[in-house]
C-alpha cells in the first residue's frame, strides 16, 4: 500500500517540482503500478482482476477531475510569477499540492481497503516483510555525510532544480541560493521514524483480525490520515524547509533576467500543455 502511494505521489509531484513531461508514464500508469506492486505482494488471479478494474476507474476519475485542477493551479502560479509573487503564495501552492494528494488518497482508500482486508495470511506477511525491507534499505542507503557535506549537496540539488526551470544561474544568484540553502534542515531520521511507526501500525492492523467495520476505520486512519503519525520535529522541519524554498523561489523570480523569465514561462506552458493533452486523450 505504501509503495502504491509513493509511486503515484512521485508522479504527481513530477508535474510541479521537476517539470518532467509524464504523458507516457501517466497513460501507462497501470503498468507501472503493477510493476511496483509485484515487489510487495503477489495477487491471485481474482484479486488482480479486481485491482485492475478499480485502478481503471480511479485513473479515469483522476484524469477527468484532478488534472484540470492541476492545470488551473499552474495557470494561476504562472500569473503570480509574472506579477509579484510572494513567499506566502509559494507556500500556499505547496499546501495545495499536499491537498491534491489527500484528495487522491480519499478516492483510492475504499478500493485498497477491500484489497487489504481480503489478503491471505501469506500475502499479509509478504507485504509486511517487503515494507520492512524497504525501510531498512532506505536506512542502509543513507550516506553518512557531515553537516557541511549535506548542506553542499542540498545546495547543489537546489541549484540544479532552479537551472531546469530558469536556465543558467548568474554568479550572484548561485552565491545567494547557496547562502539561503544553508537554512534547509535534514529530515531523514524523523522521516524514517514516521515510516517505521506507520509500518508497525499497519502490520498490527493486518494481523489483528478485526471485524470489517473496525478494519475500515483503522485502514482509513492510516491510509488517509497517516500524516498524523508524524511527530512535531518532522512537521517543524518540513515547515522550515518549505519556507526556505519559498524564499529562494521568490528571490529567483525577482532577480530573473528576461531570458530566465521566458524560460520558466515556457516550462510551465509545457506542463500545462501536457496536462491538457492527458485530459483529452486517454
Amino acid at each position: 500500500m505504501m509503495k502504491i502511494k509513493s509511486t503515484l505521489l512521485c508522479l504527481l509531484l513530477a508535474v510541479f517540482v521537476s517539470g518532467c513531461s509524464f504523458r507516457f508514464v501517466y497513460n501507462h500508469l497501470d503498468w507501472w503500478t503493477h510493476w511496483y506492486l509485484d515487489d510487495y505482494v503477489t495477487l491471485n488471479e481474482q484479486q488482480q482482476q479486481n485491482f485492475d478494474q478499480d485502478f481503471e476507474q480511479l485513473h479515469l476519475w483522476h484524469r477527468t477531475t484532478q488534472l484540470p485542477v492541476y492545470a488551473q493551479q499552474l495557470e494561476s502560479l504562472k500569473v503570480a510569477i509574472n506579477d509579484e509573487i510572494n513567499e506566502q503564495q509559494v507556500t500556499d501552492n505547496l499546501a495545495k499540492f499536499i491537498q491534491h494528494w489527500q484528495n487522491f488518497l480519499i478516492a483510492a482508500e475504499p478500493r485498497l481497503q477491500v484489497l487489504a482486508f481480503n489478503l491471505s495470511t501469506e500475502q499479509k506477511q509478504q507485504l509486511l516483510q517487503a515494507l520492512q525491507a524497504a525501510n531498512q534499505e532506505n536506512i542502509d542507503d543513507i550516506e553518512d555525510l557531515s553537516e557541511q557535506e549535506w548542506q553542499e549537496e542540498r545546495s547543489n540539488e537546489q541549484k540544479d532544480q532552479l537551472k531546469y526551470w530558469f536556465g543558467k544561474l548568474s554568479a550572484e544568484q548561485k552565491v545567494q541560493v547557496t547562502l539561503m540553502s544553508k537554512n534547509f534542515q535534514r529530515s531523514f531520521l524523523p522521516r524514517m521514524v514516521y515510516r517505521q511507526r506507520w509500518t508497525h501500525q499497519f502490520g498490527e492492523l493486518l494481523n489483528g483480525e478485526l471485524p470489517d467495520h473496525q478494519f475500515k476505520f483503522e485502514f482509513y486512519r492510516l491510509f488517509v490520515n497517516g500524516r498524523s503519525l508524524r511527530d512535531e520535529k518532522l512537521n517543524a522541519i518540513s515547515a522550515n524547509n518549505n519556507q526556505v524554498f519559498a524564499k529562494i523561489f521568490v528571490y529567483m523570480v525577482s532577480t530573473a533576467s528576461d531570458k530566465q523569465r521566458k524560460r520558466i514561462n515556457k516550462k510551465i506552458d509545457k506542463v500545462i500543455g501536457d496536462l491538457a493533452y492527458l485530459i483529452n486523450n486517454d
